[in-house]
């Protein structure tokens, strides 16, 4: 159960994260939100709440361990699109905003940079997002 349950909720937060990174970076954080979650939102809800339909119609079955497991599942898949869909939007919400703010990873901490051994050393920003905060990349990072 927690493999499947891992499956899906990575699955859930990559096509919303692809989402919102597909949209324009120089609309506000609201606007690449709504925007965003205009195209993944529907197909995160479809596909969850069949996976949850799924597993509660096999839980209509008459043999006991199976009838358990399926009840569960459809639960805790129902539950972890309510999670992704509350809790996992804040984040993105949250790291949109800092997008928009042009501040970098790192709470904008100044070790977090190409050129330095802290923190991620600037590995974690996208070429598109460094080129819409203006951050030049080393010859080292280009290579």
């Amino acid at each position: 159960m927690p493999f499947l349950l891992i499956g899906v909720g990575v699955d859930d937060m990559f096509v919303m994260c692809n989402a919102v990174d597909q949209t324009d970076l120089k609309k506000s954080a609201k606007d690449r939100i709504h925007e965003a979650l205009g195209h993944a939102g529907p197909a995160i809800t479809i596909t969850s709440m069949t996976n949850c339909l799924a597993f509660a119609f096999g839980g209509t079955t008459s043999l006991p361990a199976l009838r358990s497991f399926c009840l569960f599942a459809s639960v805790c898949i129902f539950m972890l699109f309510f999670l992704v869909m509350s809790i996992f939007l804040c984040v993105v919400v949250w790291d949109t905003r800092r997008v928009q703010n042009k501040t970098r990873e790192c709470c904008g901490a100044c070790a977090c940079s190409e050129t330095t051994i802290f923190c991620c050393c600037g590995s974690c920003t996208s070429p598109k997002q460094k080129e819409f905060c203006g951050v030049e990349e080393s010859d080292k990072a280009k290579a």
